[in-house]
């Protein structure tokens, strides 16, 4: 079975949403969905005059950015416990972008399921929410890249079930409704332990990827599935997780921009001033995924 599984990781990268999820209809947001940024620690970037100057003239006339993300992420984007406020490394890292080329970044955390109909029907420009490029979303978006992901594996500390990618059939892993996780990394690799005569994985469907990581931390599940940052950021807070093996090869992850979205250029120069000028890998370090970090962002449509 292990040939099966290995050959599973290859073929499958990493994200936090799929766009098969991505095409029903959205519903609005509440009043606590939507906020503009909350005070906060980060480093705050400069103006970048050649950058700002791709900026579209209506946008730049707005002098605003709608930027969709999505929430119980941490720390990559969740609420403050203190101001109730969205924060995390999406939502610092857009706001930067947002500096760097002299605009404001209204953040709206919704759902999984909203965003790519919300981008389609014109209320977000942009969403940072750990979006693998593949190529059915290259279908519909155009991505700019900003770090490396990949869907690692998370165990209750000391691992007493001595779980590994190789040995989850018959196990019950959690994963977020939506996620990547959920529709593509776990049913594959419960259809191998399946065609290898094995007991099925229980996958069970969480909100988000924290209510999972909580369920495992009361006995209800074995394991959860997830981002690699997240899970890595849940076991420096808490000495009950313990995260092992990637469950995929892993890839850089973009911020997704609605397909011949005229921000796209503006977006890219933007992360590339954040990177040369040592913010982006200062914001990294701030969540504690520096390693994560990527030295240059490309464009991939």
């Amino acid at each position: 079975m292990k040939s099966q599984l290995s050959s599973l990781q290859l073929f499958v990268a990493t994200g936090a949403i799929s766009l098969t999820v991505l095409t029903g209809c959205s519903a609005a947001e509440s009043p606590a969905e939507s906020s503009t940024e909350p005070e906060s620690d980060r480093a705050v970037a400069q103006v970048n005059e050649t950058a700002a100057a791709l900026v579209p003239q209506d946008i730049a006339d707005a002098g605003t950015l709608q930027m969709a993300t999505t929430i119980g992420m941490a720390p990559l984007g969740y609420p403050d416990q203190q101001s109730g406020e969205l924060v995390g490394f999406n939502v610092d890292l857009m706001n930067q972008v947002g500096e760097v080329l002299g605009l404001d970044v209204e953040v709206h955390g919704v759902s999984l399921d909203q965003i790519i109909p919300g981008m389609q029907a014109g209320r977000y420009d942009l969403t940072a929410s750990n979006m693998a490029i593949t190529d059915e979303r290259q279908e519909v978006l155009d991505f700019v890249q900003y770090y490396f992901g990949a869907s690692s594996l998370a165990f209750p500390s000391g691992n007493p079930k001595d779980l590994s990618p190789d040995n989850l059939c018959g196990t019950s892993v959690g994963v977020s409704i939506g996620s990547f996780q959920q529709t593509e990394v776990m049913p594959g690799l419960s259809e191998a332990c399946e065609e290898a005569g094995s007991d099925a994985i229980d996958i069970q469907e969480f909100p988000d990827q924290q209510k999972a990581i909580l369920a495992m931390n009361s006995g209800r599940i074995d394991a959860v599935a997830a981002d690699s940052a997240i899970l890595h950021y849940a076991a420096g807070q808490n000495d009950q997780v313990e995260v092992g093996e990637n469950l995929t090869a892993g890839s850089v992850l973009g911020i997704g921009l609605p397909e011949g979205s005229p921000m796209v250029e503006a977006v890219h120069a933007a992360v590339n001033d954040l990177i040369e000028t040592g913010i982006y890998q200062e914001t990294l370090e701030s969540y504690g995924i520096a390693d994560l970090g990527i030295e240059q962002s490309e464009i991939k449509k």
